[in-house]
């Protein structure tokens, strides 16, 4: 019997709901999944790579009877193209400058070439590119073969080359903007005081002013004489050249200048062109120009282009019979000067030291080659960079001779590179010099206080909070900054007085920063020899003893990548180079234009309307944002003038 005080027992608790258990099945399969999707794409790359050489390519033509060759640079005129790895396929090459004089150099003596044709229109091109084209095309009207030009539309800078033709039509309807010449620059001073960002900048000396778009609201006097002189430069040798060809009085042509924008018809009264046609219309006065007897509506024109010429089966045989002793290598330079290595094999923009020093070795190390031409292209860069590719050609130097051959552009580092050559060879109209360095740190001080961020800090020493961007800058830290600055300026004249056998004090007068012409780079002993790239290849020839009618061998750097060891880089897996620095990841320049291009979005649509110039100076400005990210130290040109 229970006892009546004793509590009941206590029952047992209810089990506990246990949820039903999810498996997670879906994990290993998604890594599994993804696993197969990166070695069916590691596969598939590597079948291209196997492949890619092997795949249809076109075949060279043989150049028929009765031919004309097309000019066509609506894409462009680059100085060199380096042909993608994994192209699929796909081996179209894009129009360089050594192709094009090359091709009309060849059909100046090819008898079955009757003459050129010009069809206009497309990207901008430099000056000096344009001048060495058309300078070109008059040597080879010296044959008495014609050449035709035909404008849609387009720039002055077409018209410079379409000038030269025995006669121009244009379409009725059609526009053609033939401005008067000037320069202008994006400032964004203002944009950076609504931020609350103040740039403190050193720049050596006057007339070094790439940084005043970042800290001021216009030009400084210095600048805009600099620039000026290059503008009227070029107004002159367009004014000039125009009225030669057209047989025109040049106050006439610098009058219609202000005019701007020319319709068929006013282009017609001012002598610009020769007629009013169609391209089909122009077509048939080349074929009976080629053939009166040819009146059929049916009669077909037989086009070549620049690629199919230059890699026909004539050319070929051509190369074949230069002389198997001597070859000259070309290297290229283009770009904005990084420091570092870029093994990235999609992208060839820009010019990093330790891929163009690899280059200059490769030339060197060749037994076949007797001389190394670096044609540079670029704005400078890289203090950094510029001093350890200066430094590479001095020491190859020492092995086989250097000459450095300038395109548009070979300013600040650009200029830095060709000092340490044998000879610098520059087209009149090539913008160098600007021997002067600057150094630029934005202070963000104004932008903490704007969102109310303030900053507290621990100090052991006055060099503590030097360059933290997030406090003002002390006097101190600005006398350092200067003296930085000043040291790498000072290096820099002197070693252009040294290379042009000049004193300092003399050399730092044509020095300050200042932007020459080729033209008055010469007068100024900056340079030694006016011309372009054929004119440098003659001087290369000169000194090797080599007769002026034996064409020799030229062998082109950087060369088309090997997909397979384009694969192994990108995989980690075939890094020759002894050096650990590596600049590979996306710049912001990159990042940038993969915004305003990115196809269908708002941004690529406003960038679309833009002006082509302006286009370009906002990369420039980008590029020369990305570089300070970096290095507070650049030897960067001024500003970007372009032709349209």
């Amino acid at each position: 019997m229970q006892d009546s005080h004793t509590p009941p027992p206590v029952p047992p608790p209810p089990m506990a709901y246990q949820p039903r258990r999810r498996t997670r099945w879906w994990i290993p399969v998604a890594i599994i999944g993804g696993i197969l999707v990166v070695f069916i794409a590691i596969i598939g790359i590597f079948v291209s790579a196997v492949t890619s050489g092997l795949g249809s390519k076109d075949e060279p033509v043989s150049v028929r009877n009765n031919s004309v060759l097309l000019l066509d640079l609506s894409n462009g005129l680059q100085e060199y193209d380096v042909p993608a790895p994994f192209n699929f396929g796909n081996n179209k090459r894009s129009v360089t400058l050594f192709d094009v004089l090359l091709a009309i150099r060849r059909a100046k003596e090819d008898t079955k070439i009757k003459g050129i044709y010009y069809r206009a229109g497309g990207e901008g091109i430099g000056y000096a590119k344009l001048s060495e084209v058309r300078d070109a095309l008059i040597d080879f009207k010296t044959s008495g073969k014609f050449i035709y030009a035909y404008m849609e539309g387009g720039t002055k800078a077409h018209y410079f080359l379409a000038s030269v033709a025995d006669s121009i039509f244009m379409p009725q309807e059609a526009l053609v903007t033939i401005n008067a010449f000037g320069a202008s620059a994006p400032f964004l001073k203002g944009a950076f005081d609504k931020l609350g960002v103040e740039w403190h900048v050193e720049q050596f000396e006057e007339y070094k002013s790439a940084a005043e778009t970042m800290s001021r609201s216009n030009w400084t006097g210095p600048a805009k004489e600099e620039l000026r002189a290059i503008v009227e430069q070029r107004e002159r040798t367009f004014v000039d050249a125009i009225a030669a060809s057209r047989k025109l009085d040049p106050a006439a042509v610098r009058a219609a200048l202000d005019r701007g924008i020319f319709t068929t018809d006013t282009a017609l009264a001012n002598k610009f062109i020769d007629g009013v046609a169609m391209e089909s219309g122009v077509r048939d006065r080349i074929r009976l120009r080629i053939d009166p007897k040819d009146s059929s509506e049916s009669g077909t024109l037989r086009l070549l282009s620049i690629n199919k010429y230059v890699s026909s089966v004539d050319a070929k045989a051509a190369e074949a019979a230069t002389d198997r002793n001597h070859t000259v290598a070309i290297v290229y330079a283009s770009g904005a000067i990084r420091p570092g290595k870029n093994d990235n094999a999609f992208d060839n923009e820009g010019i990093y030291a330790k891929n163009l020093i690899k280059e200059l070795r490769a030339a060197r190390d060749n037994d076949d080659i007797s001389a190394i031409i670096l044609r540079i292209d670029s704005p400078g860069g890289s203090a950094m960079a510029s001093d350890e590719i200066w430094d590479a050609i001095v020491d190859i130097r020492k092995t086989k001779p250097v000459y450095a051959s300038m395109s548009d552009v070979a300013a600040s580092g650009g200029y830095y590179m060709a000092m340490a050559c044998d000879t610098i060879i520059a087209h009149p109209s090539t913008i160098t010099g600007s021997i002067g360095v600057i150094s630029a740190i934005p202070n963000l001080s104004g932008t903490m206080s704007k969102i109310g961020v303030t900053t507290d800090t621990i100090t052991l020493g006055r060099s503590a909070h030097f360059l933290n961007v997030t406090m003002p800058m002390s006097e101190t830290d600005k006398k350092v900054f200067h003296e930085f600055g000043s040291g790498v300026y000072r290096r820099f004249v002197q070693k252009v007085a040294d290379s042009r056998k000049k004193s300092f004090e003399e050399t730092r007068l044509l020095a300050r920063g200042r932007v020459w012409t080729g033209e008055a780079a010469r007068a100024n002993g900056l340079v030694d020899i006016n011309g372009g790239l054929l004119e440098t290849i003659k001087v290369v020839k000169k000194r090797l003893g080599i007769a002026e009618d034996v064409k020799v061998r030229i062998r082109m750097y950087p060369e088309k990548t090997n997909s397979i060891d384009a694969l192994l880089r990108m995989l980690g897996l075939n890094d020759n180079d002894d050096t650990e620095e590596n600049h590979t990841n996306t710049s912001t320049v990159q990042n940038f234009l993969a915004a305003v291009t990115d196809k269908g979005t708002p941004v690529e649509q406003v960038w679309k309307t833009l002006p082509g110039p302006m286009k370009e100076q906002v990369k420039h400005a980008a590029t020369l944002t990305d570089l300070g990210l970096h290095e507070h130290t650049l030897v960067m040109l001024p500003s970007l003038l372009t032709n349209d």
